[in-house]
C-alpha cells in the first residue's frame, strides 16, 4: 500500500475563509515525483482545524521530495494558513486510504493504546475495523501506524455524514466494542469534509 502523508495545524482566519490560500503547496505536491494524489480539509467540530492528506507511491518518494528544492517553498507556502505549528506524520494504511478521504466526511481518529494493553488495544481496533468495513453504510475503515511516533495509530472511515458515523456507532454491537476502545486506548476522534486537490 502507499504511504500517507498526514499533516495537522491549527488553521488561519485566511484559511478558514478559504482554504484554497494553500494551492501553491498543493500545486508543487502535484509536480512531485511518486504523489498519488492529495486531499484537504477543515474539521467539522471546531470549524478551525486543518488537514492536508497527502498519498504517496512509496515513503521513499516522500523523502525525496524532501530533498527537493520544491520542498521548502511548498511548507512556506503554508505559512499563511497557519494560526500554529505543522504535526507531520505518515503512515501505512491497511486498506486503500483514498476510499475514506473519498468519502463526503472522513472520520480522523487518533489511537495510543494505554500501558500494557498494546496486544489488548490491537485485538479490539482490529475487530471493530472488521466490523465496520462489513457495515454498508461504511465506505472504508483502515488503520496505519505512525512511522514517527511508534504505538500511535491512525483510523480513517469514509460515512455519508457525521449523523450517519453516529447512527451506526450507538447501534447493534458497537456501542459495546467502542467502549472497549475507549478503555485501552487514549483517543482523539474528529470528522473533515476533505476535498481532492485538482488542477
Amino acid at each position: 500500500m502507499p504511504t500517507v502523508e498526514i499533516v495537522r495545524f491549527p488553521g488561519s482566519d485566511e484559511f478558514v475563509a478559504d482554504n484554497l490560500v494553500i494551492k501553491d503547496c498543493l500545486s508543487k505536491l502535484v509536480d512531485a515525483e511518486g504523489h498519488i494524489s492529495t486531499y484537504y480539509g477543515i474539521q467539522t467540530e471546531d470549524n478551525r482545524g486543518a488537514y492536508l492528506f497527502v498519498i504517496w507511491e512509496t515513503y521513499d518518494h516522500h523523502m525525496k521530495f524532501t530533498k527537493h528544492e520544491s520542498y521548502a517553498a511548498a511548507i512556506a507556502s503554508l505559512k499563511r494558513a497557519q494560526a500554529g505549528p505543522l504535526d507531520v506524520q505518515h503512515a501505512d494504511f491497511d486498506k486503500d486510504a483514498a476510499l475514506a478521504m473519498g468519502a463526503p466526511v472522513t472520520e480522523v481518529v487518533t489511537l495510543i493504546p494505554k500501558p500494557g494493553v498494546d496486544e489488548e488495544a490491537r485485538d479490539i481496533v482490529t475487530k471493530l475495523k472488521e466490523r465496520l468495513n462489513a457495515h454498508g453504510s461504511c465506505y472504508c475503515a483502515t488503520l496505519g501506524e505512525s512511522r514517527e511516533n511508534k504505538g500511535t495509530f491512525f483510523m480513517l472511515l469514509g460515512w455519508d455524514s457525521v449523523q450517519a458515523h453516529y447512527d451506526v456507532v450507538n447501534d447493534g454491537v458497537f456501542p459495546e466494542m467502542i467502549k472497549s476502545l475507549y478503555v485501552v486506548n487514549q483517543v482523539e476522534l474528529k470528522h473533515a469534509k476533505l476535498i481532492k486537490y485538482t488542477e
